[in-house]
């Protein structure tokens, strides 16, 4: 009988081994691997995967980033869940679902899912995971814009104009595929982070994974849209659940897959695309 149970420290190197073996298109080296389980945002218990063992050996794996993170209602604790696999002997015995139910059960814990395939939608709504966001809200280049604000490409250098939070969420994310900004409104800095990414051929996606205080910027929308976008071949893209429903964009797009999240745990405003497999393997969001 296979044994399901949370990953112990020393199986890092094992799993790391298994998932760059069973996910050979990944764009990524050994060493995505092993970034996706070394924990860096979490306590030294905290879980990084649920493995499957028959006899000892290893034949499935679920990753997950945990992180201790800040928020605006305070510190809280969230598992994104990465890299997915069981052997085919091994599917469609309910090991799959008993998987995800482990990763769950921590109700002090909110669980992701950012990146589900159409495939494992199906399982992830069954283990009790429900839609986080269906919607992004997108801004496009003004090429006559009215105002254009100080962008600072350093927001820390800011460090006595921004909450804790901010700087906490920055320094946690040092040298990672992203773009922090804080950029300068009337009212005071909004710090921004974003991943820059060529997703369509046509224009240049700036997906806002975090923001540092989301009524200050839905206020000042669209001029630092204007500040941050270049003339023409680009897009501001930001989650609906960021921005307050009063939000004015200039367009509406539907995810093809939604968000997904364990419901109850934690505001959905509080979960943004940090502390994920997103920003520590620079995946595109879609």
């Amino acid at each position: 009988m296979a044994d399901i149970n949370h990953a112990h420290p020393s199986e890092r190197e094992e799993i790391a081994q298994f998932m760059a073996t069973v996910f050979p298109r990944a764009k990524w080296s050994i060493d995505g691997w092993r970034a996706i389980l070394d924990g860096r945002w979490g306590r030294a218990n905290d879980s990084y995967a649920i493995t499957v063992r028959d006899q000892g050996k290893l034949v499935g794996v679920l990753g997950l980033v945990t992180a201790q993170r800040p928020t605006d209602n305070g510190p809280h604790i969230t598992a994104n869940m990465t890299s997915w696999y069981l052997q085919k002997p091994y599917r469609g015995t309910g090991l799959g679902r008993k998987m995800i139910d482990l990763a769950t059960a921590n109700p002090d814990i909110t669980v992701t899912d950012f990146t589900s395939s159409p495939g494992a939608v199906h399982a992830v709504k069954r283990a009790g995971l429900v839609e986080l966001d269906t919607h992004r809200l997108i801004w496009k280049p003004n090429t006559s814009p009215a105002q254009k604000l100080p962008v600072h490409t350093d927001p820390l250098e800011l460090s006595s104009r921004i909450s804790a939070k901010d700087q906490q969420v920055l320094q946690d994310h040092i040298n990672l595929p992203l773009t922090p900004l804080a950029i300068e409104t009337p009212d005071g800095p909004v710090v921004v982070i974003l991943s820059v990414k060529q997703k369509h051929d046509d224009y240049v996606t700036h997906e806002v994974m975090y923001l540092g205080n989301r009524d200050l910027f839905a206020h000042h929308a669209r001029a630092i849209a204007d500040s941050l976008l270049p003339s023409s071949g680009a897009i501001l893209s930001v989650d609906s659940r960021l921005l307050p429903a009063s939000t004015d964009p200039d367009d509406i797009e539907k995810f093809a897959i939604p968000r997904f999240y364990t419901p109850g745990r934690m505001a959905p405003e509080d979960i943004d695309h940090l502390y994920t497999e997103v920003v520590l393997l620079g995946l595109k969001l879609y």
